[in-house]
């Protein structure tokens, strides 16, 4: 059985400067020590050895009656725990346990301030924008921004879909005095919120349980009984011909045009995700070599190292924007990638107005339209598309392990893609003459 003594450090470090230090209750457990820091200040000389505040001290019945009160909450958490769990836990585990159940709402579990740990605790932006939007609207929902872990049910997740279904979306007008336009949220938007809030909801059962000594604190599982509405992606596909538009026209502002060269920029790099593209800081040997900062398995353990060969329409821009230190144009002009992919972004829509394209053209386009031409047009193989794309396929992961990468398929298929472009082009220039001609 644990035991449990009020202690007082007294070296330098752990004496304030009023002269007082931290009353803390040490845990001794089999055979190891914890401490567990109090709200308490004490001067040296007021604790005595056997862990109580001297009748000198003006506070010693207060103190010494809440520290015993304190203590026997301790020990109060160690027997409901029960002696076959607290046997097999080392001191630390003990006192991980009793911090968890020692706070006076040990039983209720605030799901809104979890989540918000959680989402300040995010490195990445965007991960943290998705929690915090789901969050939000389960918050919307509910009317409340205090939510009980344990009232996330079943049937608060279904209500929760058919209240996010009619609930309607405000599309603001981009021409002045046109009024805004409203739709329902689509069913990407749905799965996007319900998988954030189950993605903070498991965070939360890792969190508060512990199966190893049969401790559930959360012990339902809400999300099994109910069927998020199917995400379908989007496609972002253009024609080889609105890809030679793109490529062909001239613009009257400067960051339109780099737009322009980025988007193609990305497209002759088999569709390198923007994040990629703006990290990457020198070639080698004529090729880009970088590894995927993203990865599709959920564990996001394996990454892809990719081997771009730069090829002659890649070069041309690549030195455009290349002052002594490889596309160093981009880095001096946008220390932040987030600035420089709104930057880029907020002009290709400009361009889809200009050259009539009819879609929110976005540098994503570049990637999904490589890989539907690739397939389409080029022939070249799902599995082969993947690759280039730096996907990690489950399905092959024991070949993985076995077969060598040739970076030489993605050379042959980035290739086929680009001298489609180069046929329609000339095929392009050669009708334009023929009509010169003809006139």
């Amino acid at each position: 059985m644990a035991t449990f003594k009020a202690v007082i450090f007294t070296g330098g470090k752990h004496i304030k400067q009023d002269g007082t230090t931290n009353i803390k209750i040490r845990i001794y457990h089999n055979g190891s020590p914890q401490y567990v820091p109090t709200q308490y200040y004490v001067k040296p000389d007021e604790m005595g050895d056997d862990g109580t505040i001297v009748s000198s001290s003006e506070s010693s019945d207060i103190l010494n009656f809440e520290l015993g009160q304190l203590i026997q909450r301790f020990r109060g958490i160690c027997i409901k725990l029960g002696t076959s769990r607290t046997a097999k836990m080392s001191c630390k585990e003990l006192k991980e346990e009793i911090e968890k159940y020692a706070t006076p709402d040990s039983e209720y579990i605030d799901f809104v301030a979890f989540s918000r740990a959680i989402i300040s605790k995010t490195v990445k932006r965007k991960t943290a924008e998705w929690y915090e939007s789901s969050l939000n609207a389960l918050i919307n929902f509910l009317g409340t921004e205090r939510i009980d872990v344990k009232d996330i049910k079943n049937r608060t997740l279904e209500e929760f879909m058919v209240y996010l279904m009619g609930r309607k979306i405000i599309i603001k007008s981009k021409t002045k005095g046109s009024p805004d336009q409203t739709r329902l949220m689509e069913p990407g938007t749905i799965n996007n919120y319900l998988r954030g809030i189950r993605s903070l909801y498991n965070k939360a059962k890792k969190e508060y349980n512990n199966e190893d000594y049969d401790i559930i604190k959360i012990p339902n599982n809400p999300f099994s009984k109910i069927t998020i509405p199917e995400y379908v992606r989007k496609r972002k596909n253009l024609s080889i011909d609105d890809i030679l538009k793109i490529r062909d026209a001239k613009f009257d502002r400067e960051r339109t045009n780099m737009a322009r060269d980025v988007f193609m920029m990305l497209f002759y790099m088999m569709g390198i995700n923007m994040n990629d593209f703006f990290s990457i800081v020198q070639e080698s040997y004529g090729r880009i070599v970088y590894e995927r900062s993203k990865v599709t398995t959920i564990e996001n353990k394996r990454r892809l190292t990719l081997s771009i060969k730069i090829e002659p329409e890649l070069r041309h821009l690549i030195d455009k924007y290349s002052n002594g230190t490889f596309l160093s144009y981009f880095r001096m002009r946008y220390s932040d990638y987030n600035n420089f992919l709104k930057a880029v972004n907020k002009e290709l829509k400009e361009i889809s107005k200009e050259l009539n394209l009819g879609v929110p053209l976005s540098t994503n386009w570049a990637r999904h339209s490589w890989a539907s031409i690739a397939r389409n047009r080029a022939c070249v193989a799902k599995a082969d598309v993947d690759f280039c794309l730096g996907h990690v396929n489950n399905d092959y992961k024991m070949a993985d392990i076995y077969i060598d990468i040739d970076y030489g398929v993605c050379d042959r298929a980035n290739r086929a893609v680009l001298d489609l472009l180069k046929k329609a082009s000339e095929k392009k220039e050669a009708k334009k003459e023929a009509i010169y001609l003809h006139l």
